[in-house]
């Protein structure tokens, strides 16, 4: 339907949600060339660190991420790496902190068209080991934990809040289980690396904090250094 082939994209993708986070990526990249753009979706695939690496705006939302995801399957990615954002769950889990996602809790509507209600949406062990050696060798604070994804974020109410916090979950967000279903469904290797923005147990928002910011900068450089790995 959209003319690209199985193998248009490279082998590895780091894809983010925001635009403006594609393009700190993007510089990375080693002459690279835009093969895709739908609507405002856009994938450059350049050489990274000796890898073809594919970069793209990947949805900020569950419905528009699985449109990214199913394109980046079908044209050639085989490990895919979210880099991301959330908010966080546990009170050890603070704002600049990075959370390496092991499996998410299906709070979307999007990936219920895809499996059943009983499916375990997990991450590639591949990808965690690689994240996480990448993580431990740059030295950055991080969590290993499970992310719940909704597609309310005015419903965030402190009873759900409380019920999340209570299994132990790590983070909220809005696009990772729609992401990781359709990864485990289409057999590629995916996983995602998120920066902490906010608070949730306290209301803390920290979108503008520097220390999110400085956080957002960390996650490229764990992905990046993740491709070593893989």
């Amino acid at each position: 339907m959209l003319g690209l082939k199985a193998d248009s994209l490279g082998p590895y993708a780091l894809i983010p949600g925001p635009k403006e986070r594609s393009d700190m990526l993007l510089k990375l990249l080693e002459a690279p060339q835009k093969n895709f753009t739908f609507l405002d979706y856009e994938m450059h695939s350049g050489s990274l660190d000796g890898k073809r690496v594919t970069v793209g705006n990947g949805g900020r939302y569950a419905p528009d991420t699985a449109i990214t995801t199913e394109i980046l399957c079908g044209a050639g990615a085989r490990a895919l790496i979210r880099v991301g954002s959330c908010g966080s769950l546990q009170e050890n889990v603070r704002i600049g902190d990075l959370v390496i996602v092991t499996g998410a809790v299906r709070g979307d509507g999007t990936s219920r068209y895809y499996v059943a209600e009983n499916f375990s949406t997990i991450a590639h062990g591949e990808i965690i080991n690689a994240l996480k050696q990448a993580a431990d060798a740059l030295d950055v604070r991080y969590h290993l934990g499970c992310i719940f994804t909704t597609d309310g974020l005015f419903q965030e109410t402190p009873e759900l809040i409380g019920q999340l916090h209570q299994q132990n979950i790590s983070g909220i967000d809005m696009v990772t289980s729609t992401f990781l279903t359709i990864a485990q469904v289409r057999g590629r290797k995916a996983g995602a690396i998120l920066a902490v923005s906010d608070e949730c147990l306290h209301g803390k928002f920290g979108f503008r904090d520097p220390q999110f910011f400085e956080a957002e900068k960390k996650t490229i450089e764990v992905a990046r250094k993740a491709l070593q790995y893989l």
